[in-house]
Order: structure tokens, then sequence, then C-alpha cells
């Protein structure tokens, strides 16, 4: 007996309901077909020339780019995010492609390296050395929810892993299958303008929870790059490092982004931090991997200033629908938790809409001894909600020092501060990738000294997933010594057939 084809549509944010095409969940043997097309021409992929993967590159971010006027009309309804955040994700989009492109033209990403030999060399004579990094692979992607294009089929993960010369399938998050489906022929149509394989670049529809399972255990698959919950990066961690040759799961997986405030900062901007908070918060409906999910404020009179402006400001509010009814569920279910246990207060925004994916914003308040015996305050909450802890601006250094991994951390300080930071500021570059003054940690700049990522459980691996560093991810250093020139890789050819940056003998070239 066959079974049905199993199919998903589009589910719009504002009304709750599916529209649009279907779509035919991949199976797992149409995902191992794909894995192995790309396993076949991962070598001819890896040997491309970088100023023909850079043209790649680019005419995937022009593909994008000509397409923009279609993803403007399709992605608003399939996530609820505004036309103006759209518009400007596939500019960030564009923009981050083009980065790589400039990078691979380089060449500086295979940090080739050529130590001549030298036998007056100490400790010993040394031998003719040539050192150059390797593309991994197949690279399995895992698209996130909430970037339904910076973060997803063509987003940085997957910039960055061609840019390494790694074939790439990804798994489109089904929250944006349309969105998804339009990226992904575009960068088909860049694969089909320069004569590349189509097999370069697959992509796997579905909302089969297997799908992580296929693609994270197939033989074939060599690196993982995922953005989205703690969760599943868990998971895919797990999976990976269960295989018979274990992979590496570059995962981001969000984090609380604690917000430390002085006394002094209260009292000269009380009210432009609060707005400036509430903002942050509300920023996206509150599902950025980045959103300040815990704050920390004085316990003295200057707490009780800064609760009264961000109870203003968030009491004006309103959050925009989630991005899918299982988010909805979970804030839901994670509010109605945190809200019946004993807690200072909870301060609430406007309420929701009564259809579609709405939710009213609320923010609970604690002190610290309440926030010490209450473990479920230390999660991510994933939704228009944050925690304010009311301690001693004395006691923030020993707190940020209990903190586990994230990717940011935040000081607000005034002007002249009396406070000695510098033992808070130490403890925060400890635990986080990113350390922010007097500004707030959504929106990731796309960057070269961009660091997006940070110690367990923010992110599998100290690396970052934003901006061109994010390549190395998918690299591996090779050293050849004593090799004949003729079977030398052209990066470390004594002519320089690739015209790239090399260093030879220390000196760089």
């Amino acid at each position: 007996m066959t079974m049905p084809t199993a199919t998903f549509r589009s589910i719009n944010p504002q009304t709750a309901t599916a529209f649009g095409p279907e779509f035919v969940e991949s199976s797992k043997e149409e995902v191992e077909k794909k894995i192995l097309a790309a396993h076949a021409i991962r070598r001819e992929f890896a040997d491309l020339e970088p100023k023909r993967r850079a043209a790649l590159l680019r005419e995937i971010a022009d593909a994008i780019e000509s397409r923009r006027e279609k993803l403007v009309a399709i992605a608003p309804l399939e996530t609820g995010l505004p036309v103006a955040r759209i518009t400007s994700e596939v500019t960030r989009t564009v923009v981050q492609i083009r980065a790589f492109a400039t990078m691979v033209e380089t060449g500086i990403h295979y940090n080739a390296t050529i130590d001549l030999p030298d036998p007056d060399f100490q400790p010993a004579p040394r031998p003719d050395i040539r050192k150059f990094n390797q593309s991994l692979g197949v690279v399995a992607i895992f698209a996130a929810s909430n970037f339904p294009l910076a973060f997803s089929v063509m987003g940085g993960d997957s910039a960055s892993a061609l840019a390494a010369g790694c074939p790439v399938i990804v798994k489109a998050h089904p929250s944006h299958p349309q969105t998804s489906e339009i990226v992904f022929q575009a960068v088909q149509s860049a694969l089909r303008s320069l004569g590349l394989p189509g097999e370069i670049f697959s992509i796997a529809h579905g909302q089969n929870p297997e799908l992580t399972h296929w693609l994270a255990t197939a033989d074939h698959v060599t690196a993982i790059g995922f953005t989205g919950s703690g969760l599943v990066g868990k998971l895919l961690v797990k999976l990976a490092s269960e295989r018979k040759v274990p992979i590496p799961v570059f995962a981001e997986m969000g984090s609380l982004n604690p917000v430390f405030i002085t006394t002094n900062a209260i009292t000269e901007r009380a009210s432009a931090i609060a707005k400036g908070a509430a903002e942050s918060v509300l920023m996206g409906s509150g599902q950025f991997c980045t959103k300040p999910g815990l704050f920390f404020i004085p316990s003295d009179s200057t707490g009780d200033v800064f609760i009264a402006e961000f109870t203003i400001q968030l009491s004006q509010s309103q959050a925009a629908p989630l991005l899918n009814p299982g988010i909805r569920d979970r804030y839901k279910k994670s509010m109605a938790e945190l809200e019946s246990a004993p807690v200072i207060s909870v301060l609430h925004g406007l309420p929701g809409s009564d259809t579609g994916l709405s939710v009213q914003p609320a923010v609970i308040v604690v002190n610290a001894e309440e926030f010490a015996r209450m473990p479920q305050l230390s999660e991510e909450h994933f939704g228009p909600t944050s925690v304010i802890v009311r301690a001693s601006v004395a006691s923030y250094s020993a707190i940020a020092a209990s903190i586990e991994g994230q990717l940011t951390t935040t000081i607000h300080a005034g002007a002249d501060e009396q406070d000695d930071l510098s033992k808070l500021i130490s403890e925060l570059a400890q635990i986080s990738g990113r350390v922010i003054w007097n500004g707030f940690p959504t929106g990731v700049a796309v960057t070269a000294a961009m660091n997006h990522g940070g110690p367990w459980p923010a992110s599998s691996t100290n690396t970052t997933s934003v901006g061109i560093d994010a390549t190395y991810r998918f690299l591996r250093p090779v050293s050849y010594q004593g090799f004949p020139d003729a079977y030398l890789p052209p990066a470390l050819q004594a002519s320089n057939p690739w015209k790239i940056e090399r260093v030879t003998n220390g000196v760089r070239g």
C-alpha cells in the first residue's frame, strides 16, 4: 500500500490561516540522493579558482536582488514581519554575500603559508613545508525561523560555506517555504549562468522532525551550520558526536544577553535607557537571538525610577504576531508559568489581536534572591518578554561570574561613572562573545570585526556566524611537506597561479 505524500503550506501569522501552494515533504531517499550528488562534486567545487567562486557569490547576490520585489511581497505574509524589515533583510543578505565574495577573491581565507627549506634552521634543518586551508566537504545548513533571508536559505551560514568551497544542502524552515523557494531558485539560476553543477546547492523542505536526523547522521555530510533554539542545537551536537565519524556542529543557539545598568546611568538618562530597553525587547516581537532577556538594575531608589519609566514605555507597546503557532504556544505556556511564580510584579504591554498569532508583551520583575531560586528565569523565552532583576550594583560582578555563556552582554554606565567597572567588564568578556557599552544587543553589524557567538550554551563552538570569519568554520588546515611543485595545490605552487595573498618565511605578500 502506497502512503500518501505529506504536504504543508505557509501560515499567515496575522490570521493563523494556511495559504499558498502545497510543499511536498522531502523523503529520506530524496535527502540521501541530494547529499550523494553534492558529495560527488565536492572536489570540483573545492578546486574552483577563487575568482570564479567569488563570481558565483556575486551572481547569487545579484539573482536575489533581482527577486527583491517577489521577496518583499511574500515574506511579510509568511512571517508577519513588516515590509521595511524584509526590505532591510534583503539588503543585508545581499551585502553579506558580496562581502564573502570580496574575501574569496583575495584568497586570504586559505591562509596559505610557505616555509622554504632552511638547512641552518634551529633546532634542526627545516624541510619545505606549505600549508593551506582545505574545504571540509558537504555542509548541512539549518535555516532559522526568525530571519527568513539573512539566516535562512542563503543567509550567512550558507554563504560562508559556499565561500569555503563546500557544497550545501539546506533544510528550509517550514515557517517560510515560499520565501525559501524563491531564494533557492535564485541560487540555481546563478549556478546555471556560470555553467556550474546545480548539485552544489540543494534544498530540503518539510516539517518532519526526522529531517534533522537524516541530515545530521548522513555519512557524506561533514559539518553542520545551525541557527535556532538550544533544544535543536543540542540535539544536533548529540547526533553529530554519536556518529561513527563525528563531525563539527557550528550551532548558534541564542541566549539571555544580560544588561547591567548602573545607578549613575539611571540618574543621568533613565527615560532614554528605558525607551531603548523596551524597544530592544519588543523588536521583532522579541524573536531575536540577541534580545535582552535579562536586566540587572539597582535595588535602591534609582531602580524604582527605571521601573517607572520602563512601565510607561511597555504599557504603550504592542507586539506584532509571532512567527508560527509553535512559538506562540510555547510563549503562552512559559508566561503562564512565570506569572504564577512569587515575583515582585509583572509589567504588561498592550493586548494582542484576537486573531492570528498575537500575544501580549509581559516583563517579569524579581529581586536577586528570587532570581537565584528560580532557574526558569535563566532560560531563554522566545517572544516579547524579559526579566528585570533588582540587585545591588556591588554584586554585579559576582552575578556575572555565575551566569552561563551568552552571545552578548551589556553595560549601561554614567558619563562620569563613579564605580570601577573593570572587574565587571572582565567577567562579561569571559561569558560572552560581544560586550556592549551603553547600547543594546539587537542588531548585528555585518562587518569583519563582528563576533556573533559565545561560550556554551550560546554557541557550540568558539566561532562566529556573522562576518567573513564565519568561513573558517568550514575549512581545515593541511600541510604539504617536500612535495614537487607540480603536485602541490595551486594555492601553494611557486608561481602562485591564483594570485592570492600568502605568507612566505613570515612575510606576507
